[in-house]
């Protein structure tokens, strides 16, 4: 919804639940992925779709695997991720080599959005 809101054309959701489609529609998901049913890894799927990589990337489910995979999916240049899901505590992560050419890793604590692109906190 927030990508919506944020005026995104194009919003892809990946989940190994194919259930959860219809409620992604309905919330703004422009396309759908279940990496069950890809025969590469889903970084490599996205940035063949998107021509190097996508913009942004939100990992809402708190695994590791899942946020190092989210994190190779951005634009190489530009790309930002964002943490949303709760992280097991003590875990690594093997994101190596990823952040050097402009990559960004951010975190999220119970959201946010500046709906006024005013900055600050809203």
């Amino acid at each position: 919804m927030g990508c919506k809101a944020a005026g995104a054309a194009r919003i892809i959701g990946v989940d190994v639940s194919k259930e959860k489609f219809k409620k992604a529609q309905e919330l703004g998901a422009t396309e759908y992925l279940n990496p069950l049913d890809l025969k590469k890894p889903i970084q490599e799927v996205l940035f063949d779709m998107t021509d190097f990589g996508i913009d942004f990337c939100f990992e809402a489910i708190g695994n590791l695997d899942t946020l190092a995979a989210a994190l190779a999916s951005c634009n190489e240049s530009y790309g930002v991720c964002v943490v949303v899901g709760v992280l097991p505590a003590g875990g690594q992560l093997n994101i190596s080599g990823q952040l050097f050419s402009g990559r960004s890793l951010k975190g999220s604590v119970f959201g946010g959005m500046d709906e006024a692109g005013k900055g600050g906190n809203a």
